[in-house]
């Protein structure tokens, strides 16, 4: 289980290579021809205001927007392909939204096993076996027959992020998964993101958690009028960014 690509995978290897990618809903122009590449195990952060294209640009690397404009590869698969078969290239791809997204009706393990039975067709027994064990990656095997309105913020984030460990995907995307929570439950969630690129999990975040990206990412996007204005390690753009309005957003959210 969670066997991640970044283990034992050669350096410099691609997982996603998005390039060019526009999106715009009638005349407005949300993404202007944005270049993203992430390598096996890398752990990037977009950064950047809100409305810059940060969660846009997410959705559209599973299609859950579709791009206007632009190329899209995920472990070498062409996703904007007329052939493709969208809803099993996206079993590659985990998604963990802002708002946990998780059925009310159904306790944190039903939330976890849905998708492994109807998506994967597991039996019932092997579908809980799969979720228990994401559960307790993600240290909630305590509370797998609690019910969302029975968990905190953090708790339900943290199923939300078990659900989409169980497919096994090669690649998690996080459109800010702290910012529905309260400060005091934010820890526990980025704690389990640590924990997952610790094991090798290639993970996109879009955040405004500038402490923990300082401290995690690999590297660090801004993001801004649907352009990327300036990227680099942690340490470049946080502490020498090349451009004045980086400079200036970081020394605003960080302060």
């Amino acid at each position: 289980m969670l066997n991640p690509d970044g283990a034992g995978a050669p350096a410099g290897s691609r997982l996603l290579e998005a390039r060019g990618i526009r999106k715009s809903y009638a005349a407005l122009e949300v993404l202007r021809g944005v270049d993203l590449v992430v390598e096996r195990g890398e752990l990037v952060f977009l950064i950047g205001p809100s409305g810059s294209g940060k969660s846009t640009l997410l959705r559209c690397c599973n299609r859950l927007e579709e791009p206007s404009a632009g190329t899209l590869l995920v472990d070498g698969v062409d996703l904007m392909s007329p052939r493709i078969d969208i809803n099993r290239a996206r079993r590659q791809i985990g998604m963990v939204f802002q708002g946990f997204n998780l059925y009310p009706h159904l306790d944190a393990l039903g939330n976890v096993t849905l998708a492994l039975r109807k998506v994967l067709r597991l039996s019932r027994r092997d579908a809980e076996a799969r979720a228990m064990e994401t559960l307790a990656l993600v240290h909630l095997q305590d509370k797998a027959r609690s019910y969302p309105g029975q968990l905190s913020g953090g708790q339900q984030q943290r199923v939300g992020i078990a659900r989409a460990l169980a497919l096994e995907p090669k690649i998690i995307l996080m459109d800010e998964p702290t910012s529905a929570l309260d400060p005091e439950l934010v820890g526990s969630v980025l704690g389990v993101i640590r924990e997952l690129r610790e094991r090798g999990m290639t993970m996109v975040i879009a955040s405004h958690e500038m402490g923990f990206a300082r401290s995690a990412a690999d590297r660090v996007l801004f993001l801004e009028g649907g352009v990327i204005v300036e990227q680099g390690t942690a340490e470049q753009v946080f502490t020498s960014a090349r451009e004045a309005r980086t400079r200036q957003f970081v020394q605003q959210i960080m302060h």
